[in-house]
């Protein structure tokens, strides 16, 4: 699960003078024969978030490591070790002021222990690996089935095959939350399960959870904070969806299109650039990182190739996505078509556009001609404008 999506938006919680003025305090190792030289700490900072770079890193001696913290509140983090030359390992956990914890990396896994927070954290952690382990075995069991079924076998079987899948998850599911009742007090259980929690339905249900049975805790007022997070981002979402469906509106089929630009090494760009100039020009709105945008590409170069020239040409925005990156999959793909780079949001403001790929197709004079082209429909929308 992506623990960063998790606590995006919580903020830090309020100290509690009992308890804050003490430090925290991880000892730990990893396995021998390991490459780390250094485990490298990343912490929440003030704004729920994590930076792009380590926060703080500790040297690794002998197989050894050991790492304090003077902050005088809750914070999730993150402590990566390298255990191959090309693999790492991620223990997500919390620093508790005034606790006292213990970590083991090895190759495949990672555990806590330690005072009371991490036994307890441990405690739940070895619980419930057993029926995880044993789902996701069984989970890859399956895919395994299905990568070598033709496309009706898939039809055919798939219903009953996941069966036995869906009837161990909800065993598992069963088994969770009989542990979360039975541990319920156990502050290192309750916060266990909150970074395993992958909505925020799930983080709402744990923080009520967690203020009826640990009520007037800093582990309480940490999930407090969280759902006064929740909710601000919940609105800052709805707003956001309204702009976009705004921007949506005033730039749908037959409108005339909306100008934007965008800056990359010292040159800006338009759209007006290459929109309204007296050609068609099918506009990407894509990123490196995104598949669904990659699976497009060859539909958009093969439709480059065909019809390029005076009537018509393909344009690609990088939305949302670090130049470096996308310069980098413009020459592994052999894209051959000019791109707007380091648009970010300027584009999909403008156009209200809340995923990618989007692919919209201008007219000659600026007018938009059609969006959500996908697939085979890019092909079938050019054909009936050019023909064969």
């Amino acid at each position: 699960m992506n623990y960063k999506k998790i606590l995006l938006a919580a903020v830090c919680m309020a100290s509690v003078p009992a308890l804050a003025q003490k430090p925290c305090k991880i000892d730990g190792e990893v396995m021998k024969g390991a490459s780390a030289e250094k485990v490298y700490v990343y912490i929440e900072n003030d704004n729920g978030g994590f930076g792009d770079n380590p926060d703080d890193s500790v040297v690794v001696k002998n197989g050894k490591f050991s790492y304090t913290s003077t902050l005088k509140e809750i914070r999730q983090v993150y402590f990566i070790a390298q255990v191959r030359e090309d693999k790492s390992m991620t223990m997500p956990t919390y620093l508790v002021p005034g606790e006292k914890g213990t970590l083991s990396f090895n190759e495949n896994s990672y555990y806590m222990n330690g005072s009371k927070f991490y036994k307890e954290w441990n405690n739940a952690d070895l619980a419930l690996e057993g029926p995880s382990l044993k789902l996701n075995a069984l989970r890859d069991s399956i895919m395994e089935q299905i990568e070598k079924m033709s496309e009706d076998e898939q039809r055919a079987k798939l219903p009953e095959l996941v069966k036995p899948y869906q009837q161990l998850a909800l065993e598992n599911q069963k088994a969770e939350d009989a542990y979360l009742k039975a541990h319920g007090s156990e502050a290192g259980c309750v916060m266990f399960f909150l970074n395993r929690a992958g909505n925020a339905n799930a983080i709402t249900s744990l923080a009520t959870f967690a203020s009826d049975n640990l009520k007037g805790s800093l582990y309480d007022a940490y999930m407090q904070k969280q759902l006064a997070a929740i909710k601000v981002r919940q609105e800052a979402e709805q707003a956001a969806e309204a702009e976009a469906k705004a921007a949506e509106d005033a730039t749908g089929e037959g409108k005339m299109f909306v100008d934007f630009e965008a800056e990359y090494n010292g040159k800006i760009q338009k759209l007006s650039d290459y929109v309204g100039k007296g050609k068609y020009v099918l506009v990407d709105f894509w990123a490196s990182w995104c598949g669904p945008c990659k699976a497009e590409i060859p539909n958009l170069i093969a439709a480059h190739n065909k019809y390029k020239g005076d009537k018509f040409t393909v344009l690609g925005v990088a939305t949302w996505d670090k130049p470096r990156d996308t310069e980098k999959a413009i020459e592994q793909m052999q894209i051959p078509y000019p791109q707007i780079m380091n648009a970010q949001k300027a584009g999909s403001d403008a156009y209200g556009i809340l995923g990618i790929p989007q692919i919209i197709l201008f007219g000659p004079d600026g007018t938009i001609v059609k969006r959500n082209l996908r697939g085979a429909v890019i092909e079938e929308t050019l054909k009936g404008i050019f023909g064969e």
